[in-house]
């Protein structure tokens, strides 16, 4: 098989596996991976996945290859809340939440983490749309790719869902969480929902002593009420 005729086939896969070339290629000789990686024509990004060099230019491409080499998950903690700017930290690895065991993945592209939750636990992200081309101008449907992200609210439910060692009030009022941004942008009402989901009951009186020492913080910081503990009507 020449490159181009399978490039012009799986270019718009995005991030894509010896699995989807079989797929598509019953009779694929598997040696042409081999041979193009030397010839720089694809990237191996583990295992059974590969990609386009082109496609790394694109940092939230990174969130792509997160969801699809270790699946189901979608992108949260430390990634979700630079992502908010709720942190002020770069974040220069991809931390994501699955149902399945916890991985980490190293790559010469970058760290991928995988941190385990219950399935009943596995909510509250939503799909962002990515151009997946390095030339913005130069778009249509099939360059798209939509991404797992946590919203906000999740996002912060997780992070202290798997970040158990910040149990002290210096710990929660160290970790300089972005006052303005949860003011203007984070929604209480669905924060509390989502921690209604939360059947254990000592899970959420630890998430509500974590926040009010967050608002705590903020308070301090800004004079202005965060957080509203009264359940929404």
């Amino acid at each position: 098989m020449r490159f181009l005729e399978f490039k012009n086939s799986i270019y718009d896969f995005g991030v894509f596996s010896t699995n989807e070339i079989i797929k598509k290629f019953p009779k694929f000789d598997r040696r042409r991976l081999s041979e193009w990686q030397d010839k720089k024509l694809i990237v191996k990004i583990r295992n059974k996945w590969y990609c386009f060099p082109e496609y790394l230019n694109n940092d939230k491409f990174l969130w792509l290859i997160a969801n699809k080499i270790h699946s189901p998950s979608y992108v949260s903690l430390e990634t979700a809340l630079s992502w908010y700017q709720i942190i002020p930290e770069g974040v220069f690895s991809s931390s994501s939440i699955t149902t399945n065991r916890p991985r980490q993945y190293n790559t010469v592209y970058g760290s991928f983490y995988y941190n385990s939750i219950k399935p009943k636990l596995f909510f509250g992200y939503t799909l962002h749309e990515i151009n997946s081309k390095t030339d913005t101008n130069q778009t249509n449907n099939q360059n798209l790719h939509q991404i797992r992200i946590a919203e906000m609210e999740k996002a912060i439910l997780d992070y202290f869902y798997i970040n158990t060692q910040y149990n002290t009030e210096k710990d929660i009022l160290e970790l300089r969480f972005n006052a303005n941004v949860l003011h203007d942008e984070l929604e209480k009402p669905k924060l509390y929902d989502y921690l209604e989901k939360f059947e254990n009951k000592t899970w959420k009186e630890e998430y509500l002593h974590y926040l009010r020492l967050l608002n705590y913080d903020l308070l301090q910081g800004n004079s202005k009420v965060i957080f509203r503990w009264n359940k929404p009507k």
